[in-house]
């Protein structure tokens, strides 16, 4: 078990299911739990009763089982891709962009509106905004590197493990462009497939080890990273490591004057006068997401209509003091395997692998839906869908995408 995913809900066919037929309506006091193992989805509703009802296989519970197609042969989970040594051993840095390694199980979403935002969903008050690049930038979050700058104004943002059991952010700003965004720590293989789907975004990065550095810069992407650029400054009130920062409006217009980099297309469907949540959907008040060394805890705040987010006990604050909030997040399990390096203290270097297809849980609404993830190839956008592959829509606003480890990859 990787990690632990734990819901407050207030969802009463749980308790029903535990308690038979006759049991009674959920309190909001009691709290379900989900813990991730290789083949079940264990659930207990406390601590008003100690009843627990062990629920099947989410394959027997109506998801649907992945289509695999044009499998990686097993030779190339130890081909060295670039010279030097230790060889890289995942996958996303070895397989075409374009190559199809599941099949697909509803439609990407379709083209925004003219004048929507296609990463929010929200009203553009310059339309122009929606035909520039998105950006990605690697943001530490470790507590030197808090409170992170900018991170309020992204678009989305995907937290992803790295060494130690900590976390890193990929944030993508697209509708805006803040003064100052950072600390900008280095890139990993598992950001791969994050910009894949932006359609040549502009990468923020600080570097990477030499293998990875060498398979992400072989991306399409608009690499302004500080490797190779001066835009980046060292801020006076941080500490050494946890202080590169830089701005988001200077690397827009350094892609503007040179041309490059392409418009992201829309990465989810959200709910409109005709289209609702599915009646799957549950209430739900809050749910954590424990990562080996980090713990994430987000909170439903119907006033605010959003999601409020907690860092290992404390509330989540930026650098200007806001807590961090998402109109949606999604906890998607994704496999995890060595890349077959390992860092300065000699832990291992793993590769998250959103690429494929796997269980999902959707928040959004003060709601909870149990969703498939299916990411058909590097390139293509994810979809969420529910167990008839109706996509799951969303509430216009922020995403964050809880890249969470689920069984150990081979």
């Amino acid at each position: 078990m990787s990690y632990r995913f734990s819901a407050l809900l207030l969802a009463v066919a749980l308790i029903a299911a535990a308690c038979g037929a006759g049991g009674a309506a959920a309190d909001p006091a009691e709290s379900t739990t989900v813990e991730s193992t290789s083949s079940t989805v264990v659930s207990s509703v406390e601590p008003t009763t100690t009843a627990a009802v062990v629920v099947s296989p989410p394959t027997s519970r109506g998801l649907p089982e992945p289509v695999r197609v044009d499998p990686l042969p097993a030779s190339m989970r130890s081909v060295t891709v670039v010279s030097g040594n230790p060889a890289y051993r995942g996958v996303l840095g070895q397989i075409d962009p374009d190559r199809i390694v599941v099949a697909p199980v509803a439609l990407p979403p379709a083209p925004a509106a003219e004048g929507i935002a296609p990463l929010t969903g929200l009203p553009l008050s310059d339309p122009s905004v929606a035909d520039r690049p998105a950006i990605l930038a690697k943001i530490d979050n470790t507590p030197k590197g808090r409170p992170q700058a900018g991170i309020s104004q992204a678009d989305m943002v995907y937290e992803e493990q790295i060494e130690g059991g900590f976390t890193r952010l990929a944030v993508v700003f697209h509708t805006n462009a803040p003064a100052v965004i950072g600390p900008v720590r280095s890139g990993r293989s598992t950001d791969i497939a994050l910009l894949g789907s932006l359609n040549d975004p502009i990468f923020v990065w600080s570097g990477a080890n030499r293998v990875h550095g060498a398979l992400l810069r072989r991306q399409k992407i608009v690499d302004l990273g500080a490797a190779t650029r001066s835009e980046y400054t060292r801020a006076k009130d941080r500490p050494g490591t946890y202080n590169l920062m830089t701005d988001a409006a200077t690397m827009q217009a350094i892609a503007a004057k040179s041309g490059s980099g392409g418009a992201p297309p829309p990465h989810f469907e959200y709910r409109s006068d005709t289209i609702g949540l599915p009646p799957t959907a549950r209430p739900a008040k809050s749910f954590t997401v424990e990562f080996p060394s980090v713990t994430a805890r987000w909170d439903w705040d119907a006033a605010a209509g959003g999601w409020l987010r907690t860092q290992d006990g404390t509330a989540h604050l930026d650098a200007d003091g806001v807590q961090v909030m998402a109109a949606n997040v999604i906890v998607a399990e994704v496999k995890q395997v060595s890349t077959g390096a390992v860092d300065i203290i000699g832990s291992t270097v793993y590769e998250e692998q959103f690429l494929g297809s796997g269980r999902a849980w959707v928040f959004t609404d003060g709601q909870v839906v149990e969703a498939t993830w299916t990411k058909p190839s590097i390139d293509s956008v994810a979809t969420w869908t529910t167990p008839d592959g109706i996509p799951v829509a969303l509430t216009p606003g922020v995403t964050w995408i809880e890249l969470a480890p689920g069984p150990p990859g081979k």
